[in-house]
Parts: structure tokens; sequence; C-alpha cells
């Protein structure tokens, strides 16, 4: 596969995060309104089978990627692991050297996405006023650009996940897209080469994801549960909640047996959500090569 870096120029606030699932979910609305459901069937087959064109990344801040928890492993000081627990982004050029298991020295690494409180008024939509004591915040984050990460088996569907990204930009992403939130362009597109790992014994994943039964067990990794929602009309369908789902957080790293695949993880296809038996859920890992840490 090829991997490219998709960069995200933010024109809003945004209020849902740029994770792969729910980008993915964006992706698919998109083929269902400019190309019908026949050809969302066959976009989906490819993955459905286990075949994916293309996997993609969360998206995180540009020049920055999250840091591989690995990380918190090599470091034998119990300061400097406390200081470097609370560090969710690093920048490139220190995510390639913690790969190789090099050193890195950034304790002071500034916060790279800002977030903020909005506060909304409840409307009563009898008398349209606002309703006494109706008062509601929302978290939105501010950032200027976003990079994504996507591998892709050929240039053509390269294309048709560009095309479907500049369709979304049309629309805007996320919650409140339709009053201004989540807007965003495609700014560039570039072929992206992550340095070589010749003896790479593991992957740090780039999504959040769910391993499959044969996908590598020994890792060093964080969970959390998933609390997914059916999107666009589908939200009006009575019960727009998918099922809890436990996942495994960007920037965890596992062991591999050799050389590590270029992605792990797999499609939910069943019973993830209570009223819509045709739902997926996107859940693959985008890997990289790391070395493994040697003392854990």
């Amino acid at each position: 596969m090829n991997t490219y870096q998709i960069n995200l120029r933010l024109n809003s606030p945004f209020i849902t995060p740029f994770y792969a699932d729910t980008i993915f979910g964006h992706l698919c609305w998109m083929v269902k309104y400019w190309e019908g459901d026949k050809e969302l069937e066959k976009f989906l087959e490819y993955f459905k089978k286990d075949q994916p064109p293309f996997i993609i990344s969360d998206g995180f801040p540009e020049g920055y990627l999250p840091k591989p928890i690995s990380l918190e492993f090599n470091i034998s000081d119990p300061l400097q692991r406390k200081k470097v627990k609370k560090i969710q982004w690093v920048k490139i050029s220190d995510f390639e050297k913690i790969r190789k298991g090099e050193n890195v020295s950034f304790l002071n690494e500034e916060n790279v996405l800002l977030s903020k409180l909005h506060v909304y008024n409840v409307i009563n939509r009898s008398t349209n006023t606002t309703l006494e004591g109706g008062v509601y915040a929302i978290s939105e984050i501010v950032v200027d650009r976003i990079s994504i990460y996507l591998k892709t088996v050929n240039e053509e569907w390269k294309n048709k996940v560009i095309n479907l990204l500049k369709e979304l930009s049309r629309i805007g992403y996320g919650r409140k897209k339709s009053i201004g939130k989540g807007q965003f362009c495609v700014e560039s597109v570039q072929e992206f080469n992550f340095s070589s790992l010749e003896s790479a014994d593991g992957f740090v994943t780039l999504s959040n994801f769910c391993p499959k039964s044969t996908d590598p067990t020994e890792g060093i990794y964080r969970t959390f549960v998933k609390y997914g929602k059916l999107g666009e009309e589908f939200t009006f369908c009575g019960n727009p909640f998918k099922k809890p789902l436990l996942m495994i957080k960007t920037g965890s790293v596992f062991k591999t047996k050799g050389p590590p695949k270029e992605y792990y993880g797999r499609i939910i296809q069943e019973n993830i959500s209570p009223v819509k038996s045709e739902v997926i859920h996107y859940a693959y890992a985008f890997s990289l090569p790391v070395s493994y840490p040697k003392n854990v």
C-alpha cells in the first residue's frame, strides 16, 4: 500500500473528534448521497470481505502524531515518566525516534489543541423564546489544520477517498455542522513515507481499533468504550445509538512475530445497531512498524 498525508484546513471549531471510524462513516454517507445505494454496497463489500482497499488514520494536529504508549516504558526516572504520561501529541520527528526506540526530549510540549466551552440557549419551539434556565455548554476544539494519513492499494482508491472528502467539505463534519461547526477544506495531499525500520518487531496504531482473534495480543495498550451513534437520516430511526464497543486506543503498541502488516483489526458487521441491521462499524488499525521495547 502507498501512504499519503491529507491536510485539512479547519475553517471553524469542531465538536466531533476526527476518529478514523467516524471519518469512515462520513465517507460512506458521501458515497450514498453522490453515487447511490448500489455503489455504497460495492464500496462496503471490500471491507466486509476483509479486503480493505484503503486504511485511514485518525486526524491529528498538523506536524504532530499520537505519543506511542511504549515511550512510558523506556523512561526510568519516575518524575519524567509522570510528565510523559500527560503528553498526548509528539512532533513527527520525535515520533519517528520513538518508533526506533531512540531517546527523545520533549517534556515541555505545548497543548496543540485548544478546547473551549461554548454556551447555547434552549429554545421553546412553541413560543420561539428562550426557556428559563435553559442553558447548556458544549466543548469545542479549535485548531488551524488537521492531518489524516491514508493507505491505499492503488491510485484510483486514493483519488476516490480524496474526492469523497472534498464532497464532505461542502456539508461539514460531525455535530452542529448545520450551524457552522466542523467546516473544513482539503488543502493538500502528498505521498508520505514514514522512515523504514527493517528490524521492526511490533506496530503502533494511528487509529482506534478492535482486534481480530488472530491479531497480536502482547502489547502496551489502553482501551475505552465507544458509544457510537448513527448519522444523517438514521438519526431519526427511533434508536440512533450503537451498542457499546470496547476499542483499543490510538498510540497503542503491540509485539508481532516477524514484520508487522499494513493493518490489523476488522469491520464489526453484526449487532452493532439495535434497529439497523445493515450498519457496520470500521475498526481497523492504521499500523506502523516499531521496535518493541525490550524492558517490558
